[in-house]
């Protein structure tokens, strides 16, 4: 690679840092393509020269959450824990994710089934679901797509309530209730 290339690599890295910081921050939605340029110092045109435009940057910010979703979900599902400590780490770790990326859980689903890695997640989580089923942790009486929405009306519901999210974060004992509360809903038992 040379010093033209580095240089390029090193722009390109720095308005996706500026872009992440700032989308994590305001959403993106509220940030401008000349507030990236000036958080990364670049002009407007090297971000175009880059990424195409602003909307492509969006889908570049998305894919990483994805792509970091399917890691800390691959993680989770080896855990030598139970079928239930594992779907709770999974739930909090959406929430998390999405409470730091300020991003919707619906938007992240739309994102996520345009891409492999998505359709990876959506796969993998299915097969979770199949497996608490027959292990008896879920009521093999629902729907995967009830449980997958049950799940999301869940992660939405915590992720879109500032307040319920840094409660959970303050108070261990909710965070635990509130996802006891919610496997009750798809166990038919508490946890």
């Amino acid at each position: 690679m040379d010093g033209f290339e580095r240089r390029k690599e090193q722009s390109k890295e720095d308005i996706r840092r500026a872009a992440e910081e700032l989308f994590s921050r305001f959403g993106a939605d509220k940030v401008s393509v000349n507030d990236i340029a000036r958080k990364a110092g670049v002009s407007q045109a090297t971000i175009y020269n880059n990424f195409g435009s602003k909307d492509e940057l969006v889908h570049d910010y998305h894919n990483m959450i994805v792509k970091m979703i399917a890691s800390r979900f691959r993680d989770i599902i080896v855990w030598k824990k139970s079928y239930v400590e594992k779907l709770q780490g999974f739930l909090q770790s959406w929430i998390d994710i999405a409470d730091r990326y300020k991003i919707e859980i619906e938007d992240s689903k739309t994102k996520q089934s345009r891409d492999p890695i998505g359709l990876e997640i959506e796969s993998s989580f299915r097969e979770f679901i199949k497996e608490g089923k027959q292990q008896g942790n879920l009521r093999s009486d629902l729907s995967d797509e009830a449980v997958i929405a049950y799940i999301r009306f869940f992660q939405q519901g915590i992720s879109n309530n500032p307040g319920i999210s840094d409660e959970m974060r303050r108070n261990p004992g909710l965070s635990k209730d509130l996802l006891s509360l919610f496997m009750y809903g798809i166990s038919g038992q508490s946890s």
